[in-house]
């Protein structure tokens, strides 16, 4: 069942990429042939009006195909082709894909922190000998409720404040046993390294959570708030790990493919509708910012190409273009590839067939 939840994840964020290229470019008079969830053979298919609307057998993609997108198509009526019409608009359409999909992130994050999401309970579940916590009293079990006169709702929110308090007075007010006590700490300064591979000085108690969760909601105009605020977030952090990849700060083991993405997205349906829109949006988030890169084949391809054009004041030529969507093909396939074998070692199929191998040997 949980596998359900996450291809039905992919299923929708593929057709919010897809619905940008095609409500921009119905708005701007280009011609839509066909709107497609998936690839490959056509398994239902039905048309309205002008446009053709068909789910596939390949689920991991989609495509939206516009009247007349390259020259050579030959289309009757020139007015609404795709190639006929000026740089701005060819831009526009492209660029729709990825931005809804980072768009859309808001609008997901907004009903999870309206609807509710699970975060960690800011209680005690361990105190670390030698540390700070120990020195001034915390006790398993304790739950902190304001630090600073702000007041504490989960584990994260705890957590920033304390690391952003290298060697400096932080009062702590926890609740125990019913009862409200105040206690003066400094967090230790210690140097760690980030999810990013960068290091960092930060404050530390010397606690670890218990473990309980507890579900946080929050008013409408507060949801909005931390919906736009967490995707710029998630937006920034996307980027600079791409460039921290490349750099090879972090390590590559971390790509996953669609396996990965579908098995996560089932477990966080499973911990409730909160989390599993939370998980969407990171995912919508990814998946337009992937494709804004400069690849042939992805929108970012095709948008370097327009900027080439306007800058040149002509279009890049027809071999030009091939040559490089031959090498974006196989960039593409690499990666592909590349996630497939880490999801595969992630789940255990390679030592599984591993195992199988050496049996026959």
């Amino acid at each position: 069942m949980t596998w359900l939840y996450g291809i039905l994840g992919l299923i929708l964020m593929v057709i919010i990429h897809e619905f940008g290229h095609f409500i921009v470019a119905k708005m701007l008079g280009v011609g839509v042939e066909r709107f497609s969830i998936g690839f490959g053979p056509i398994l239902i298919r039905f048309r309205p009006k002008k446009t053709e609307y068909a789910l596939s057998v390949i689920l991991l993609g989609g495509y939206v195909k516009l009247k007349g997108e390259s020259e050579e198509e030959g289309v009757d009526d020139e007015s609404d082709a795709f190639y006929a019409q000026p740089l701005w608009k060819r831009f526009l359409i492209v660029l729709a894909g990825p931005t809804f999909n980072i768009v859309s992130a808001v609008f997901f994050m907004m009903i999870a922190y309206h609807i509710g999401v699970n975060a960690l309970a800011p209680k005690i579940g361990k105190v670390l000998p030698n540390s700070e916590a120990q020195r001034i009293g915390l006790q398993k079990g304790d739950i902190v409720v304001e630090i600073n006169d702000i007041k504490i709702h989960t584990w994260k929110e705890m957590s920033k404040i304390i690391k952003s308090h290298p060697n400096k007075p932080v009062v702590l007010k926890i609740e125990r046993n019913g009862k409200i006590l105040k206690l003066k700490a400094i967090p230790q300064g210690k140097t760690i390294t980030d999810i990013l591979g960068y290091k960092r000085y930060v404050g530390l108690l010397g606690i670890l959570p218990s473990g309980d969760e507890i579900v946080v909601r929050y008013s409408f105009s507060k949801s909005v708030e931390l919906g736009i605020e967490k995707t710029i977030y998630i937006t920034k952090v996307t980027i600079v790990g791409i460039v921290r990849l490349i750099e090879r700060a972090i390590p590559s083991s971390n790509i996953g493919g669609p396996i990965m993405i579908v098995d996560v997205a089932g477990k966080a349906a499973e911990a409730g509708l909160g989390a599993f829109l939370v998980f969407i949006a990171i995912i919508s988030i990814n998946l337009g910012i992937l494709n804004l890169l400069p690849i042939p084949v992805l929108d970012g391809g095709h948008l370097l190409f327009y900027t080439i054009e306007a800058i040149k004041g002509k279009p890049v030529s027809k071999k030009t273009q091939e040559n490089f969507q031959k090498i974006g093909i196989a960039i593409l396939l690499a990666l592909m590839i590349f996630a497939f074998f880490n999801d595969f070692r992630r789940y255990g199929v390679t030592k599984y067939v591993e195992k199988k191998i050496e049996h026959v040997k």
